[in-house]
């Protein structure tokens, strides 16, 4: 989570500079080649590293196999890019994508370089190498990314952050880890065996989260893809911020679990409580300050992506839900049920999507995410019900209080404080700070006084006051040593 507030604390900082030099259009253009750049990505996206933690004993020859496909696959991946750059720029009618696409094919394959040994940061819990390696990577997107739009004004500046980020990745792995990869292809089937629905699932998976992008560019141009793109990256924090961290380690625990004999339903209830009780104020807080938010970090120009925000910061809210379902599945070998569920939501998303466009616009994209995202909670828990003998309710009897904690949050900052017409800047950072203290405030109480009014049951709050006791115990221990 540290690394995530990381990033968090770089990705905001270039998005309030970059949003004041750069145009939605600018936003579009690279986020419309992300699209491409994900889609090739995705038939060479095997995960070899997830199928690399589930090993009960890793040999050499496994390491190296994995990351020689995995060297591959990203040669494959900058050729076809670099094939791809013309018709696609042709097709979105964007001829700056000829050489766009093969810059970020580029990064793709420098990336695919990084070292395999650092599985072991997962493997045995080592996670403040893994921020190290991170906080260097974006530390030097950043550093290449604002000075080049300072002195140049366009989305170039977006690219070659891009290809900083993964090249300090990649030398950054090789300096935190010893190992040294050679190329192998010894253990090619046994590693393909459990990543190949892995792979099936991620197609799957683009075409229900990519193919709002790709309806954008296609129908509504690069500057409703840039509205979406900065809008979907502050909607997502709850996700890539909260819930990512903690299923990076949760992946990791479900495995040693298994190793030893422990089924994970209580890791998986416990672990899922904590994302419901930090993520879901965050997604209800979001929707709450999408007008300041936009006014103060993007500016004037990006005021149409307010409603936007707004409705993706719901969106969100859903995926919250079943943000830690997919870790159980994959752990346990049923990598074949996160395709099926990705399979339908894709056929959910795609005549959603066309429909509430139709009548709403490019916010109707936003609509279909929502009820997509909606659509794929029954989904999610009957299939767990099924496959791990979690049901909903064992989930729910101990996540509620903070779920209507955070509609309280929502409904008390939507009535106490009407939306404006226009915000200066500072107006906005006002507005800001006084609502992220009182949502916050209301959140807290509500919380607490439903736990304390059933009793004080098992969960996510008794659980955030052990840890809170725990920290703040070291932290005196780590205080009294120094003396």
């Amino acid at each position: 989570m540290a690394g995530q507030a990381f990033d968090r604390v770089f990705g905001l900082a270039s998005i309030a500079v970059l949003a004041r030099l750069l145009t939605p259009a600018d936003f579009g253009v690279v986020a419309v080649a992300g699209t491409v750049v994900a889609a090739v990505e995705l038939l060479t996206a095997f995960g070899f590293d997830w199928a690399l933690i589930r090993h009960r004993e890793l040999s050499a020859d496994s390491l190296n196999t994995a990351w020689t496909l995995r060297v591959l696959l990203g040669l494959l991946t900058f050729i076809a890019l670099c094939l791809l750059g013309p018709p696609a720029g042709s097709f979105y009618h964007l001829p700056s994508l000829k050489l766009v696409l093969p810059a970020l094919g580029l990064a793709s394959f420098l990336g695919s370089l990084e070292n395999i040994g650092t599985v072991y940061f997962r493997r045995e819990f080592a996670f403040h190498k893994e921020f190290l390696l991170r906080a260097v990577s974006k530390l030097s997107g950043f550093l290449v990314t604002v000075p080049i739009a300072l002195s140049y004004r366009t989305y170039w500046a977006l690219v070659a952050g891009m290809v900083a980020l993964r090249l300090s990745g990649t030398l950054a792995s090789y300096a935190l880890h010893p190992f040294r990869p050679r190329l192998s292809l010894i253990d090619a089937r046994q590693l393909l065996s459990f990543s190949s629905w892995l792979l099936i699932g991620n197609i799957v998976d683009y075409f229900r989260e990519r193919f709002s992008d790709l309806y954008l560019a296609r129908v509504f141009g690069p500057r409703a893809n840039g509205l979406f793109s900065v809008a979907g990256e502050l909607s997502r924090v709850p996700i890539s911020e909260v819930a990512a961290p903690i299923n990076r380690v949760a992946y990791s625990k479900y495995s040693e679990d298994l190793r030893t004999g422990r089924g994970v339903a209580g890791s998986y209830i416990e672990i899922s409580s904590l994302i419901w009780m930090i993520s879901l104020p965050m997604c209800a807080g979001t929707a709450a300050v999408a007008t300041e938010a936009v006014a103060l970090l993007l500016g004037p120009r990006w005021q149409d992506a307010e409603a936007v925000l707004r409705l993706l910061a719901l969106g969100t809210a859903f995926t919250v839900m079943t943000a830690n379902t997919h870790y159980v599945y994959w752990v346990a070998g049923h990598s074949r049920a996160v395709a099926a569920i990705s399979a339908a939501g894709a056929a959910i998303m795609v005549p959603v999507t066309i429909l509430c466009a139709h009548f709403a616009g490019y916010k109707g994209v936003a609509m279909a995410y929502v009820l997509t995202s909606a659509a794929l909670v029954p989904v999610n828990f009957a299939t767990l019900r099924r496959l791990a003998g979690v049901g909903f309710a064992a989930l729910w009897v101990r996540v509620w209080r903070v779920a209507v904690a955070a509609i309280v949050m929502f409904i008390t900052l939507t009535v106490a404080f009407p939306r404006p017409s226009r915000e200066t800047a500072l107006v906005a950072a006002a507005l800001l700070l006084t609502k992220v203290v009182i949502g916050a405030s209301v959140y807290a109480l509500t919380a607490a006084a439903l736990w304390t009014t059933c009793g004080r049951p098992e969960g996510p709050e008794q659980r955030a006051l052990q840890l809170a006791a725990q920290w703040g115990r070291r932290a005196i221990a780590k205080r009294d040593s120094q003396f």
